[in-house]
């Protein structure tokens, strides 16, 4: 296996034989919490989260329309770090959060996969966008609407208590 396979795959996790995309979201899940948990000012977390978002999204946008073309495939499933990068414009909300953080992020997971397989407007047009760009932004955009949705449910759970 090659570097470029091994990234896009998120070190092998796209290679797991049942819902690859959803394993690539559960790792960044995972490695978030331990950033989290280690690291538990809000600023420094949301500024690792907003590297690891960037990173995962340049790799994704040099590396996945290549790869689409060798495999003569439309968005590989083992492809899963466009699902990393999404999954972390979701958790970025999540950084900021004080209290039951854990809570937060495995309803942040929740949305996102729902968006991301449901893919309501625009999530699914912007999928026709060709290569790299095709492949990330439909779980970008998912990661944004799931954003969206997580601060309205966190606001309304803080504001009723």
């Amino acid at each position: 296996m090659n570097i470029k396979k091994i990234i896009l795959s998120c070190f092998g996790v796209g290679f797991l034989p049942f819902a690859p995309g959803t394993w690539g979201s559960l790792l960044a899940v995972a490695i978030f919490l331990v950033v989290r948990y280690f690291c538990p000012a809000p600023v420094i977390c949301g500024t690792v989260i907003i590297i690891a978002m960037i990173a995962s999204s340049v790799f994704c946008l040099l590396f996945a329309g290549e790869a689409e073309k060798q495999e003569n495939k439309k968005d590989p499933q083992w492809i899963v770090i466009d699902e990393f990068a999404g999954q972390m414009v979701v958790l970025l909300p999540v950084a900021f959060v004080e209290e039951k953080v854990l809570i937060a992020a495995v309803a942040g997971f929740v949305l996102f996969r729902i968006f991301d397989i449901l893919k309501p407007p625009p999530v699914r047009e912007s999928e026709l966008l060709k290569g790299g760009l095709g492949i990330l932004a439909d779980d970008i955009i998912a990661g944004l609407m799931a954003a969206v949705a997580l601060w309205v449910v966190l606001y309304l759970f803080t504001f009723f208590q």
